[in-house]
């Protein structure tokens, strides 16, 4: 009996040898460990803290279930010995000689005393905009003699040095792009790499929103044929959400608000710069109407969706598998979609944004923080992402000026700049704080950037795209979500901070989001 292409692959994959280099996780990821490691940006290098034990690529990630207590984070500067865990093949790094095992002490003939982060991040911007130099303190073999080795990084000019501005932020933008489109099957999706179909539309509208926030539509720009493709794979692939892939048992690992949520988000987002009658690349018939109606059954259901309480729950069906029903990441997510939806003509039933509103503020401590529910111990722990996300949702509802959207607006300008407050995955707060801050102004957006720069510095890797990386919590619980998920989720994420603020001549950034008059293409 002939074998699937698909099984031939897995079977030929798994039987190749596994090495502690393979880019950029350590690990094929089939039943092996993804390893949780710190970018080191441009040098194209991924290390751990030497002090943490070293992980076996090879061996299958512990199972079930881990609970961290939610806290505010101590220090996060850094470990100050990296150990090299992963090179960037033929990159920077591997180019200059640094080995796996080597242990990073210091950057610049300064060994690093109160965190490696900053100091890393903080010689790549120069490099970068300079001579195109960053001279690595390394030991080998132990904590012997220490050697110099220069890593050698493209120079870009003197805008380089302020990448969250003008041609800097321009020069990264078009990098991520450009890597979420060469990665971009045929069929329009990208590898599953988390909870099925789900994950799959939620990378997929990710990618879609930074590329509209980038300029393009299904009419113009160089990711319009990227953005027929999505869409396309969206509109089918909704419609069998449910389950995330490996679920066990009885229990309930429904999914699916997560697929509904972001794949409203990005039709309708698209749809507003796509008026009746547009014909997309490739096409000989118009795109709306079909377009439109997947936006309203998806729509539909996430209203359906809704729980008693009036908040939303990672899907329908009860309580999951960890014996929780509602989180207030997916209720400021459904939020965003059906304004989106709403934008585009859909009729929400009466009383879900009232209910929604309703637990929203019963979450809050009454700062306008978001909290993660209504449980105890879970009321009024208002942080960013959750905060951002939900205030977003009343933008796009056009009800910016309701009284609780004031005071999450209020919260979010303040704490724009705290997304490594989060819980569950970094870089979702990181998102909601970056566009949410967009959103809120400039003085959000300073905020913001006085905190992340470092951290979008890192993040990047020499093929354009952005990496994740450890943090309190994923270092507390033994892995990360966003690692899981992988890097198209965090490339899309990063992507979708840089390209939010909506241009003048209304063809870039967020505007249907944001509530704000859209200017067709």
């Amino acid at each position: 009996m002939m074998l699937g292409l698909r099984t031939a692959t897995l079977i030929l994959l798994l039987s190749l040898p596994v090495t502690a280099n393979e880019w950029p996780f350590g690990s094929r990821g089939f039943g092996g460990t993804k390893l949780d490691l710190y970018n080191l940006g441009l040098i194209g290098a991924k290390a751990r803290d030497e002090a943490s034990p070293k992980v076996d690529p090879n061996t299958p990630p512990k199972m079930g279930r881990r609970h961290v207590q939610m806290t505010r984070p101590a220090n996060d500067h850094g470990p100050d010995r990296l150990a090299v865990e992963v090179l960037f093949p033929g990159g920077p790094a591997e180019k200059a000689g640094l080995k796996i095992d080597d242990v990073i002490v210091g950057v610049n003939g300064r060994k690093f005393s109160k965190g490696s982060l900053a100091a890393i991040a903080k010689a790549l911007l120069k490099a970068e905009a300079g001579k195109g130099e960053v001279s690595l303190s390394v030991q080998r073999g132990g904590k012997g003699r220490t050697q110099k080795i220069v890593v050698k990084i493209p120079v870009a000019g003197k805008f380089a040095s302020k990448p969250t501005h003008g041609e800097g932020r321009e020069a990264l933008i078009r990098g991520a792009l450009k890597w979420l489109a060469d990665h971009q099957r045929s069929d329009g999706g990208y590898r599953e790499s988390l909870s099925g179909s789900n994950g799959a539309v939620v990378q997929v509208s990710i990618a879609g929103l930074a590329w509209i926030g980038g300029g393009s539509t299904l009419r113009s720009g160089p990711h319009r044929d990227n953005l027929r493709r999505a869409a396309e794979f969206v509109v089918a692939t909704m419609p069998n959400l449910g389950s995330m892939g490996g679920g066990r048992g009885g229990a309930n690992w429904n999914q699916a608000n997560w697929g509904l949520a972001h794949g409203c988000m990005f039709l309708g987002e698209l749809l507003l710069r796509a008026p009746e009658g547009a014909v997309a690349t490739g096409q000989s018939m118009p795109i709306g109407p079909s377009f439109k109606q997947a936006l309203h059954d998806a729509a539909k259901k996430l209203a359906a969706n809704q729980e008693q309480s009036g908040g939303w729950a990672h899907g329908p069906g009860g309580k999951n598998a960890l014996d929780y029903l509602e989180l207030n990441i997916v209720t400021g997510l459904a939020l965003c979609g059906l304004g989106l939806a709403e934008q585009n003509g859909f009729k929400i039933p009466d009383g879900v944004i009232e209910k929604a509103g309703d637990y929203l503020k019963a979450s809050s401590g009454g700062d306008g923080g978001v909290g993660y529910s209504t449980s105890p111990g879970q009321k009024g722990q208002g942080n960013i992402g959750r905060s951002g996300s939900a205030w977003l949702g009343y933008l796009a509802l056009h009800r910016k000026k309701a009284g609780w959207a004031q005071k999450m607006g209020n919260y979010v300008a303040r704490n724009s700049d705290k997304a490594l407050g989060g819980h569950a995955s970094l870089m979702q707060h990181i998102l909601f704080a970056g566009v949410a801050s967009a959103a809120a102004g400039n003085g959000a957006v300073k905020k913001f950037w006085r905190a992340m720069e470092r951290d979008l510095v890192l993040a990047r890797s020499p093929d354009g795209s952005f990496q994740p990386r450890p943090w309190h919590e994923s270092l507390a619980m033994g892995s990360n979500s966003d690692v899981g998920v992988g890097d198209v989720w965090t490339t899309g994420a990063w992507a979708c901070v840089l390209v939010a603020p909506p241009t003048s001549d209304g063809k870039r950034g967020f505007r249907g989001l944001f509530g704000l008059e859209i200017t067709n293409g």
